[in-house]
């Protein structure tokens, strides 16, 4: 009995001292919504919508049919760890001059300049498959405020990209970590029950 509660509290003490992962941040990150609402215009909006043709999973994703880009604005706490995750689509063909595609994560502070820029180009990646970005788990500037997922893609004018270029699944999800007022009560917790069961054994 013993040793089966000493190894649940370990336990339980592992889990609070990991961060804890929340729920997807995004509004209509998978575009299921059937339009591209909750995504603000970054630049030439209006050829980017959504569609059912080539889906990453589930029965819709956005589409961008020649440049433009899109972005979602999510409050944050600074300091804490974030990781996005999209997935991306570029088709195969050379395009007209430099042109590139992105999925990006940036964290802004209070007067929306950015302190933090975590973006990956899809151009180089293999072409007419869906390739995944994952930013893995960065740590918000503590001055940051916002968490601004992007995705698009770009030409130098009067070029075009390769396209279509598709876009699907993103995920914004949080880490809170523990405060050291939470861990000292968990520890304390965890030494007064590993007590109590020391002094029934005696």
């Amino acid at each position: 009995m013993g040793k089966f509660i000493l190894t649940t509290l370990i336990a339980v003490f592992a889990i609070g001292a990991s961060s804890i992962a929340e729920a997807n941040l995004l509004v209509n990150p998978s575009f299921e919504t059937g339009t591209i609402a909750n995504w603000t215009v970054d630049w030439n909006g209006s050829n980017i919508g959504v569609v059912t043709s080539n889906p990453q999973s589930g029965t819709r994703h956005a589409r961008n049919f020649n440049d433009g880009g899109r972005y979602q604005d999510v409050g944050i706490v600074g300091g804490q760890q974030y990781q996005l995750t999209g997935w991306g689509y570029i088709p195969s063909g050379t395009g007209g001059s430099v042109w590139g595609s992105y999925i990006g994560l940036q964290f802004l502070n209070g007067t929306g300049g950015v302190v933090g820029d975590y973006q990956t180009d899809l151009q180089g990646l293999t072409r007419d498959q869906y390739n995944m970005v994952d930013t893995g788990l960065v740590t918000a500037s503590a001055t940051a405020v916002t968490a601004r997922v992007r995705f698009g893609t770009w030409a130098n004018d009067p070029w075009s990209p390769v396209r279509p270029t598709d876009f699907d699944n993103f995920d914004l999800a949080g880490s809170a970590i523990p405060e050291p007022t939470t861990m000292l009560l968990l520890g304390s917790g965890l030494m007064g029950i590993l007590g109590f069961t020391r002094k029934r054994k005696t």
